[in-house]
């Protein structure tokens, strides 16, 4: 295995560390006024943004090193998905981020990678496109930045002060990115569906052959 896979490798395997700590629930916590930022959160946090980084550096070294394969980028889009997906479905869990968001952004991946596999099939490689790669930067910022300034860790509920809680202002501009997220993902998943559905439309080409019988002429 190559540098640039054995990092995606390591992302896949700092995954389940940030769920554990994510869902564990520790006493010791970082309290400034009504802001508490749990130990755990604080830990998962930072595993998450080391995660995130990898995912561009992973990219980086093998453009550099000349060590972009087709394995490298079906494991290096895996690593992602479970990454953010499985992210996204803890915070929705844990009533962070709503949850028709989450199932909205989990099924586009699911039907983009469908259609990926679909048009490899029909030996046709579906190339990521920028909409697609802003998603995922979006996407990362987002998640990132609900680890330490999400709504819970204000407890703008518990405190009686509107503006904190989960419909409040502030949690809404936190979510912003997360937003835009499902803005760009929708799109980028139109231009997908839109530059490739001919493809689907198309069958198989299917070469014909045929064999030619000739009569020998007896002498």
């Amino acid at each position: 295995m190559n540098l640039p896979n054995s990092i995606s490798l390591v992302r896949i395997l700092l995954i389940p560390i940030i769920l554990v700590l994510m869902l564990v629930n520790w006493d010791q916590s970082i309290i400034s006024g009504s802001y508490e930022l749990p130990v755990a959160w604080l830990l998962a946090g930072i595993f998450f943004v080391i995660a995130a980084v990898s995912d561009y550096i992973d990219g980086y070294l093998a453009r550099k090193l000349n060590q972009v394969t087709t394995f490298g980028k079906f494991f290096d889009s895996i690593a992602d998905k479970l990454l953010t997906n499985s992210v996204l479905i803890v915070m929705s869990y844990l009533e962070i981020v709503p949850i028709w968001l989450t199932l909205i952004l989990v099924m586009r991946d699911f039907l983009i990678d469908a259609l990926r596999q679909i048009l490899a099939s029909k030996q046709v490689i579906m190339e990521a496109n920028w909409y697609g790669k802003w998603k995922a930067a979006f996407q990362m910022f987002g998640l990132t930045l609900l680890f330490f300034v999400s709504y819970q860790h204000f407890n703008g509920s518990a405190t009686g002060n509107a503006l904190y809680d989960q419909y409040g202002v502030v949690n809404q501009v936190v979510l912003i990115p997360m937003y835009l997220t499902l803005a760009l993902s929708l799109y980028s998943a139109g231009v997908y569906f839109y530059l490739n559905y001919h493809y689907l439309l198309s069958g198989e080409a299917k070469k014909s052959t045929k064999v030619k019988k000739t009569k020998k002429s007896k002498k």
